[in-house]
């Protein structure tokens, strides 16, 4: 195994849906850590304007991106629940990562988009990363701005989602007719 930065990162993401930006994050974790974990959040919801995907078809993206990349054997995805708890947030995911993963390494590196949500972390992890999507050399992205495009018909959602997934959330979104 390649020498990596960090033993085991993780990062908490929605993926409603999975876009470009999300991949980047994981890109640079695949990069610069041994172990990678990708926690999909508010697996309880689904079927809303905001949370309009189920967790399996969140999965599925990702596997769907990932399955044939060389760091795809270092990736664990997995599903958590929200608690609505600001306070407790990080103790709760770490305390489900160490009960869900007692073989893995203790998480040294959480990786965010953003500085907010770097902010659930600091403190509760040796090391933040946060990964800038908002740079001269990538694209704005946001799962909002792709749901907003998809919701009024704009085809350039797709330039923000890879081809792999295009056809996956066609068909969930033409079942769910409803959510848009």
């Amino acid at each position: 195994m390649p020498q990596f930065r960090y033993i085991h990162g993780f990062c908490v993401m929605r993926a409603q849906p999975f876009h470009i930006g999300h991949a980047k994050l994981i890109d640079a974790m695949l990069q610069n850590c041994a172990h990678v974990t990708i926690i999909l959040g508010s697996i309880q919801e689904q079927g809303t304007k905001r949370n309009p995907f189920d967790y399996a078809t969140r999965q599925k993206m990702l596997q769907n991106h990932y399955v044939n990349t060389s760091g795809f054997e270092r990736m664990n995805i997995v599903g958590l629940e929200d608690i609505h708890n600001s306070e407790k947030w990080s103790a709760y995911v770490l305390d489900f990562l160490g009960k869900t993963f007692p073989n893995l390494p203790k998480p040294d590196v959480y990786y965010a988009g953003s500085d907010y949500d770097a902010n659930w972390f600091k403190g509760a992890v040796p090391h933040i990363e946060i990964i800038d999507r908002n740079d001269l050399n990538f694209p704005y992205v946001s799962a909002s701005m792709v749901r907003d495009m998809i919701a009024f018909g704009d085809s350039r959602w797709k330039n923000f989602v890879h081809p792999e997934n295009q056809t996956l959330i066609e068909t969930f979104l033409e079942r769910q007719k409803s959510i848009f």
